[in-house]
């Protein structure tokens, strides 16, 4: 048995809590991924989760220790710019006051349990609509009402 490393436990964490409030907010039928090539497989509306560029700052001159401050990039892709704008405001009131950080313990490629292990904090928000600047008629279905959440977070632990 393994665990995920704290980029994929960051990743699995969100994800476990983006579809736990949306079925707690009442939405229904979509789709939570953490590949962005899988998200062109589903059927709309669909949510990408995944880590962005992460910066590494020393704790103290001279040691090896970091903090971790990484960047997390959520897609939406919606089926019209209501719901997208709906969605994207859902996820922005769930998402910024924080949420609860797992390490997951994995076998043969699944998860066989997660452990509360810290808590994730939201330091910056961008909400930024894609605009691809031609027709949407003319793009793919998926990418006519896109939409990019980028979130600065902590995990408020000194890596060794």
């Amino acid at each position: 048995m393994g665990t995920y490393n704290l980029s994929r436990g960051i990743e699995a964490s969100i994800i476990d809590y983006i579809t736990e409030r949306l079925v707690a907010g009442g939405w229904t039928g979509i789709n939570v991924e953490k590949s962005f090539r899988r998200v062109y497989d589903q059927p709309l509306p669909c949510i990408c989760v995944r880590c962005g560029v992460t910066e590494h700052e020393k704790v103290e001159i001279g040691a090896n220790s970091t903090t971790r401050t990484p960047q997390l990039l959520i897609d939406i892709f919606a089926e019209n710019d209501g719901q997208r704008l709906d969605l994207k405001d859902f996820l922005i009131d769930e998402l910024k006051g924080g949420m609860t950080y797992y390490t997951y313990v994995i076998s043969g490629g699944s998860v066989q349990s997660k452990t509360e292990d810290g808590r994730i904090t939201v330091l910056t928000i961008s909400d930024d609509p894609l605009n691809f600047d031609i027709d949407k008629n003319v793009l793919e279905v998926h990418d006519r009402y896109r939409h990019l959440l980028t979130f600065g977070i902590s995990l408020g632990k000194v890596e060794l």
